[in-house]
């Protein structure tokens, strides 16, 4: 019996989660679509998944909602609507014919489901809704702030037969390759083995950085650490961006020298765009969470928001000068070698090989959900992966203070690192923003 499953069979995984998954202490869900809609839309998307225009996979993202006006999560702010004079039917020919004119980065596709019993009334693509960047700048680590997501049911088609489903910004279900699966809704816990590196490179940007006087410590220690796990991931995502592929190796900046590599192209020790970027990045935030402190404690309130609006612009302008940053240095995987760069953000080089030798097998073992849970975990057959994971193995077997990501041209990631002396790979690890939840 064939254990793949059916867009049906993930309507009835998002139906099972609609009132379980996304805790909501005012008890306001959206609209969950009657379930012989749900199953349209979803069988729809599926199939217009596999249409080509031009050459090129059908990527488009669909919002459901009762009606034209939509808010967004917790807001009231309406999502700006362009209706249609005529509303179409949510069949693959329409949404073949609509999705090339719709990107999925900015808008959405809007679907209004009837809420009344009639079977009679049907689904019907009413509008296009201007969702705005922001959200896909910050599910991609570009950006920490952001506006929230539509208050709807939410469906990305992010490849052929890939469809994940989200209630406002909280992913309920996914599915690819014919199979449903789960990601870790917070993606920093997928990264804790870590840890120990990015602390650090932390240490070695800490003299560089300039803390807030009035937030406590661990406020500002947490922030430092996800806001480099962050960039870290930026750069994997900007990876998965390009549809090369590739392999990003991150290593504790003590423990450079004794990589077993060879790198055709080495950069300058004393160049460092990406860690000045982010040390500008967290001495903008640090001044702005300052201004804010002081003009709550002061007694006159207004006398601080023309300096605390020059500050929110310096921190916006500095985390986009970041994420540009990150997207410059992911493009060095698009040639074959790995990118090589240290937990201060210093790259050291790209198109770099792995010198060790190839015919010794490396044992590895593959991590199914939580990394720190006890018992043994299944072994790997290191020579049937590909090139890049054989190598990025080899790697990351001679030392504890190296990582690596490796990123296929399906765009799935691998995450490997070694624990004591085993090295471990977990397979499909969520790259989103861990600020955050759900992404």
């Amino acid at each position: 019996m064939s254990d793949y499953v059916f867009p049906a069979d993930l309507a009835d995984r998002v139906t099972e989660r609609w009132h379980t998954m996304a805790a909501r202490p005012e008890g306001r869900l959206p609209m969950l679509p009657r379930p012989a809609d749900l199953r349209h839309v979803l069988a729809t998307a599926f199939f217009a998944s596999f249409e080509r225009e031009e050459g090129r996979n059908l990527r488009f993202v669909l919002c459901c909602s009762p009606d034209l006006e939509v808010t967004r999560d917790g807001f009231g702010e309406i999502v700006p609507v362009m209706p249609l004079e005529a509303p179409r039917p949510v069949s693959v020919a329409t949404l073949r014919s609509l999705a090339p004119a719709v990107s999925a980065n900015n808008a959405a596709i809007l679907i209004r489901c009837p809420v009344s019993d009639d079977d009679k009334q049907r689904c019907e693509i009413a509008g296009v809704l201007h969702v705005g960047a922001h959200l896909a700048r910050a599910r991609s680590g570009r950006s920490f702030y952001y506006r929230p997501a539509p208050h709807a049911l939410i469906v990305d088609v992010r490849d052929a037969g890939e469809l994940h489903i989200y209630q406002s910004g909280m992913k309920l279900a996914a599915m690819k390759g014919g199979r449903l699966y789960d990601q870790i809704a917070y993606s920093a816990l997928e990264f804790l083995p870590l840890t120990e590196i990015l602390a650090r490179g932390e240490q070695a940007l800490r003299t560089r950085v300039a803390l807030p006087d009035h937030e406590p410590a661990h406020e500002t220690s947490d922030f430092h650490w996800t806001a480099l796990l962050n960039t870290i991931l930026c750069i994997v995502n900007g990876v998965k961006e390009h549809g090369h592929g590739g392999t990003m190796l991150l290593v504790s900046p003590d423990a450079a020298p004794t990589l077993p590599i060879h790198t055709k192209f080495d950069i300058h020790e004393r160049v460092n765009i990406l860690g000045n970027r982010f040390v500008h990045f967290l001495n903008a935030r640090h001044q702005l969470a300052e201004a804010r402190w002081r003009r709550k404690a002061a007694a006159h309130i207004e006398a601080h928001a023309t300096a605390l609006s020059i500050l929110e612009n310096t921190a916006f302008d500095a985390e986009e000068g970041l994420g540009d940053a990150a997207d410059f240095v992911a493009r060095l995987t698009a040639v074959d070698g790995a990118l090589v760069i240290t937990s201060d953000l210093r790259v050291l080089g790209f198109v770099a090989e792995i010198v060790l030798d190839t015919a010794v097998p490396v044992s590895a073992y593959e991590v199914v959900g939580d990394p720190d849970r006890s018992g043994a975990w299944p072994e790997l057959d290191s020579q049937s992966f590909g090139m890049r994971h054989r190598s990025a193995l080899r790697c990351v077997s001679v030392s504890n203070s190296v990582a690596a990501f490796v990123v296929s041209q399906d765009n799935s990631v691998s995450f490997i690192w070694k624990k004591g002396r085993q090295v471990l790979l977990k397979k499909n690890v969520n790259t989103s923003n861990p600020n955050m939840v759900g992404a």
